[in-house]
């Protein structure tokens, strides 16, 4: 069989650039460049667009001069523009026109007629530069304005320097730019034109010939730097006129053309450096009128870069109009196969035929075996693209393209970081030709494999994961696991394409005549599995890098306790009970379902589901039986059950694990390979999350409900949980408020208002004959209080009242809204009103007896619903028998342990004012010191403390019998208010007010630190609920015990960060210390300097908090640099100026050609600095 190179048309041993380089000068390489270039149809067309807009422009001037040209890196859009501007400008390569060349590239006769009018009549003169790249851009935060000017200076033959130019510039103007140069080289015997380009000595150079030239404006050799150094500045207004201008000077008659490659990563998310771009362009199309022209290169659309900034300006907006939509070009993916085949691939006529003829043999197979499943669609495997492209598959340039663009912004990089990787072209070249592949000299029928092209781009990949695929060879004994790794690593880089085995192995497949290899790749996969060198995630096989090996060992590691098991779970329930489930009973009021989680509460709810999660078999079987004997004997709750099983299980320990991982990781990750791992763990936290709230909810769904022994498990097709819930709250409804159609009735604010305002009962609102509250009784209407919802109200105040308890407003909205019942708060109140205007009972507000419903009393009280709620209710008073002078005697003793002596009723009376007096003192001081502390239980001994009052407003016989309808909640409230005045001491109080103060200001801060234990939460959780008590005061001890774990807890972080502040200061002072020259400052100089570090390197703090404390540990190596320049200054003066060497780096470095641009930059920048006479601070 033939080798695969006697296939080609073209030599593919030639020479092809990796890169096309804008400021390429080599007339050689330009020519040869030229000479390969493909122009496609679509290249074609643009081109046309833009040649017909240049000459337009020239013949009816307008301020359309700017051309957006972007592409994927690859693309050839640094070719498209370097190529439009040596066109325009038809530079002469090895004595021939750049835009014939062109022209005969396009093929066309429009294009050659174009150009060469272009030439005829628009003498352009083009500066041609990469803004990412070029060695005298120094710096990320140089305008491009600037930038710009420094380079068209060049380009004119004017110093670079802007100092040194605006010299060169005026001695120009004033004609003795020749004589400045004669005496340079009269002074020093040299070239000035040669030697400007040095500026740490050429601006001390040029200083001394211009005192030379004129002593007596410039009197010493320093004069002129110092009086001219950095005066020189540029404005995108003065940019467009000093073009016009200096263009007249040195190139008259012509226009000027910008091209800058990389514009887009140089702007990128940099609103003020778009605002710059918009500038140049605009003042470009004012000022030149078609004689300044600017053509710039993104990897980005114009739309998606402005888009992408976070800003809506209204310069932004007009940064698009600035770019005419016929001036943006967009070179897309799909030229670059047709490029590829052409340049590289080209097949001659017998290879054409004999490929064919193998192809049509093998199509099937072959398209079987290299078949990828992938999210976006591939190129077809047909005849002509077969041969175009052999030994490639079609799909491989496309895989080829995003492998190149995943290794340019793999780390998390910007997608506008720069780089001289391998572009499609040259990799297609180097299959064929390079050593470790040589396809060229493989038999006829060999296919690329995408192992090979790893073997080609693997220098553009981390160097521990390099390693890991070498070690391969060695550790794992499969012929095919370190291929099959080389091809993960890639794919990782190709979101798009699954790494399945499936596709692993079509990425392998050998030859078009060849097998499948997926039996031998799944078992060199399972290989590198077992092997730790390959892990399977979601998105498939991947290659752990080492520090993923070291997170996953340590994660590992780690095991959920019982208690954390059961905490996931509930998380996973609750939030299934999201939204609360719920059921509109008659379509009056909504139900909810609570929720316990074995028989700790979860949510609240009107009729409580208990939910057990048990696990599969015996203990599952056993759950369900407990679940339906207690449900046959708890008639007012649901029971629910569910089965756990093994896939539950590890998402339990897998979640845990995640959550736990992140709580020791999260907060100390500083590098970016540490916060890569952070934000990939977030990711899988919320990946079993989900699983698991998915397992948790199929086995709810598939579980058992009991409520009353009976069998309410959810239908087969039952899809949510919540609405599950709901669906059985609606059969369980009735069941259990079994009472509430009896007063099922919406009351609205004018059904209250005509009760306490309309004399004639005719004038009621249709709601009470709705709820049967009025009858006829001899053609008059009544309050129907002998039956029905009225009479109910009515026996319960009687009943309470009775038995000496308070019926409270509070009371009765309660009792009414369980079951049976569950009538709503307005509906209560309207009822018990009923009641007090039907004249069967009275209240007291206040200490105010409230008779009367028509009463302002009636209406101020009862339309308030706090005061509602506070006030009392009892029976109507009628004039006292006998009686009732025994009970206010019993009741008397059995509230103050003393006997009537006299059943007199005023005699009585009075006894029960002068006694409960005694205690009222006591009630209302406990009262204060309970609102003034915020703590519970004071609504109670307020209510005593109204009927206290009440007593001694009442007539005697009304006196008598509230208070025997009152007398064994005053007890209560007398007893209380001694324990809590012994309760209460200052010590307690004290301590009282640190448990608010743990639950109020600790634990706020305390509760999202990740690291956080599970028993400090059950700490805050109790004290919560202890502090929620009205028998707090019986819980001291343990409210002191929680407290003291939440200030433990604070406390422990509050000197981590102390003792990380202050060690961070105190290594900020030695470092200053150190400083050269601060030995030579005085002692108080020192000590002010020193200070705002000082400050902050003791271990006492006043009054810290741990998040003042971290925020001034971030802030310490700001305040070292402020303190060591404020030493600089105080040492050297002016003399001292600060450079920033990180904005150098700001985009990242991905290869040395970079490193060394950034590097030259800052030198070049220091230099100049210290030719002027400066002392440099680097920070």
């Amino acid at each position: 069989m033939p080798p695969i190179k006697t296939l080609f048309a073209n030599d593919i041993d030639r020479r092809i650039e990796e890169v096309i380089k804008v400021d390429q000068a080599d007339e050689t390489i330009i020519r040869d460049e030229l000479a390969e270039y493909v122009v496609t149809d679509s290249i074609r067309a643009h081109f046309l667009k833009i040649f017909e807009h240049y000459l337009a422009t020239w013949q009816k001037p307008n301020e359309g001069i700017a051309i957006w040209t972007s592409g994927f890196f690859g693309s050839g859009k640094s070719g498209f523009a370097k190529y439009i501007g040596l066109a325009l400008a038809n530079r002469f390569i090895l004595g021939q026109g750049a835009g014939e060349l062109l022209a005969e590239r396009c093929k066309d006769t429009k294009s050659r007629v174009l150009l060469t009018s272009i030439a005829e009549q628009i003498p352009t003169e083009a500066v041609i530069f990469d803004v990412s790249t070029d060695r005298g851009i120094r710096t990320g935060n140089q305008s491009i304005t600037e930038i710009i000017y420094r380079l068209f200076l060049q380009s004119l033959g004017y110093a670079r320097d802007l100092d040194l130019s605006e010299l060169e510039i005026t001695l120009e103007e004033q004609g003795r730019l020749d004589a400045f140069k004669a005496k340079y080289r009269e002074v020093f015997d040299k070239d000035w034109d040669i030697e400007k380009g040095k500026i740490a000595i050429a601006v001390q150079q040029a200083s001394r010939v211009m005192h030379a030239m004129e002593p007596d404006t410039y009197a010493t050799a320093d004069s002129w730097r110092e009086s001219a150094m950095k005066r020189a500045d540029i404005t995108p207004g003065d940019l467009a006129t000093r073009c016009m201008e200096l263009m007249s000077r040195r190139r008259p008659g012509k226009t000027l053309l910008f091209v800058i490659d990389e514009v887009g990563q140089f702007v990128a998310r940099d609103v003020q450096k778009m605002l710059d771009l918009q500038a140049v362009v605009q003042s470009f199309g004012r000022v030149g009128r078609g004689k300044l022209w600017i053509l710039v290169t993104s990897q980005e659309k114009l739309t998606e870069l402005v888009g992408g900034l976070d800003d809506r300006r209204v310069e932004l907006a007009r940064l698009m109009d600035r770019f005419p939509s016929e001036l943006q070009v967009h070179l897309e993916p799909s030229d670059i196969s047709e490029v590829t085949s052409q340049r590289v691939l080209a097949k001659n006529a017998e290879a054409e035929k004999t490929l064919r003829e193998r192809f049509t043999e093998h199509r099937g197979r072959l398209t079987d075996n290299t078949r990828l499943t992938a999210d976006i669609k591939l190129p077809e495997l047909t005849a002509d693209a077969f041969i175009e492209l052999y030994p490639l598959l079609p799909y491989q340039i496309d895989l080829i393209i995003q492998i190149v663009s995943g290794l340019r912004t793999q780390g998390g990089a910007s997608k506008h970081v720069g780089g001289a990787n391998r572009t499609i072209i040259k990799l297609a070249q180097q299959l064929l030709i390079h050593p470790d592949v040589d396809l060229a000299n493989q038999p006829l029928g060999t296919l690329a494999r995408v192992d090979q092209i790893y073997d080609l781009v693997s220098g553009n990949i981390g160097s521990e994961i390099r390693a890991k695929i070498a070690d391969i060879g060695t550790k794992i004994a499969h012929p095919l696991a370190q291929p099959v790794a080389k091809v993960i690593c890639l794919l990782q880089y190709v979101r798009s394409v699954h790494r399945t085995a499936e596709n692993i192995a079509a990425a392998l497949h050998p030859a078009i005549d060849a097998d499948s290899r997926l039996a031998e790749v799944r078992q060199a996969l399972d290989a590198l599995e077992k092997g730790l060198m390959v892990r399977r995630g979601d998105d498939g096989y991947r290659i752990p890098s080492p520090a993923e090996d070291d997170w996953e060992r340590q994660r590992s590691g780690l095991v959920p306790k019982p208690g954390d098991t059961a905490r996931l779970h509930a998380e996973a329930v609750t939030a299934l009970w999201q939204p609360q489930p719920s059921h509109n009973l008659l379509d009056v009021k909504p139900f909810k379902a609570g929720l316990y989680l074995g028989e700790r509460l979860a949510v609240e709810g009107d009729i409580p589901f208990h939910l057990a999660l048990a696990e599969t078999g015996t203990e599952f079987d056993q759950q369900v039986e407990e679940f339906r004997r207690r449900s046959q004997t708890e008639t007012k709750a649901v029971f629910w059950v569910a089965a756990i099983g093994d896939a539950i299980d590890r998402e339990t320990v897998e979640l845990h694990r995640s959550k736990e991982i992140l709580s020791r990781k999260e907060r100390g990750a500083q590098t970016k390979d540490e916060s890569a791992l952070v934000a990939e763990e977030k990711i899988r936290q919320r990946r079993h999350q989900d699983e698991l709230k998915r397992l948790v909810k199929q086995s709810l769904l598939n579980g058992s409900i009991f409520f009353r022994g009976n069998d309410r498990s959810p239908d087969e097709g039952a899809g949510d949980v919540s609405r599950c819930a709901a669906k059985v709250l609606s059969r369980v409804l009735p069941e259990v408020f079994d009472r509430f159609e009896e007063a099922a009735a919406r009351v609205a604010k004018a059904d209250l208002d005509s009760l306490l305002t309309t004399e004639n009962l005719r004038g009621l609102t249709p709601v009470y004959s709705d709820l049967g509250l009025v009858r006829d009784q001899g053609g008059k209407p009544v309050f129907n209080v002998e039956t029905g919802v009225l009479a109910e109200v009515l026996a319960r105040i009687e009943n309470r009242t009775s038995y000496g308890e308070t019926a409270s407003g509070r009371w009765l909205t309660d009792e009414f809204a369980k079951e049976p019942f569950g009538w709503e708060f307005d509906t209560v109140r309207l009822l018990v009103i009923a009641l007090l205007r039907a004249g069967k009972i009275e209240a007291t507000s206040k200490g105010q007896v409230i008779d009367s419903a028509l009463s302002l009393e009636a209406r101020t009280n009862f339309t308030n619903n706090n005061l509602f709620r506070q006030a009392s209710f009892r029976p109507r008073t009628t004039d006292c028998a006998f009686t009732d002078y025994i009970e206010a005697g019993e009741a008397y003793k059995s509230c103050f342990g003393k006997e009537i002596q006299e059943y007199d009723e005023n005699l009585i009376a009075q006894a029960i004012r002068e006694t409960s007096e005694t205690h009222e003192e006591t009630l209302r001081d406990v009262v204060a010191q309970l609102d003034k502390h915020g703590l519970p239980g004071s609504e109670v001994l307020a209510a005593s403390l109204s009927n206290i009052v009440g007593f001694r407003r009442q007539r005697d016989c009304q006196t008598l019998k509230a208070f025997s309808a009152c007398h064994q909640a005053l007890k209560e409230a007398i007893k209380r208010g001694a324990e809590l005045t012994n309760a209460l001491t200052e010590p307690a109080l004290h301590d009282l007010d640190r448990a608010r103060k743990a639950l109020d200001s600790l634990w706020p801060f305390l509760e999202p630190e990740p690291d956080l234990g599970e028993d400090d939460r059950d700490h805050a959780e109790r004290l919560k609920d202890l502090l929620a008590r009205e028998s707090f005061f019986r819980e001291l001890p343990a409210i002191d015990q929680h407290t003291k774990a939440l200030e433990t807890a604070y406390q422990a972080r509050l000197q981590q960060a102390l003792d990380a502040r202050t060690q961070a200061y105190a290594d900020a002072l030695q470092q200053l210390n150190g400083t050269p020259g601060w030995d030579d400052v005085g002692e108080d100089q020192r000590d002010r300097i020193a200070e705002p570090l000082a400050a902050y390197a003791v271990a006492k703090a006043p009054n810290p908090t741990i998040p003042q404390l971290r925020a001034d540990l971030d802030a310490c190596p700001v305040r070292r640099d402020k303190a060591i320049e404020e030493l600089m200054r105080l040492i050297d003066g002016n003399r001292v100026v600060k450079v920033s060497a990180s904005s150098y780096f700001a985009g990242g470095i991905e290869n040395e050609e970079q490193l060394d641009q950034a590097l030259d930059g800052l030198k070049e920048e220091c230099l100049e600095l210290i030719a002027a006479g400066k002392k440099v601070l680097v920070q």
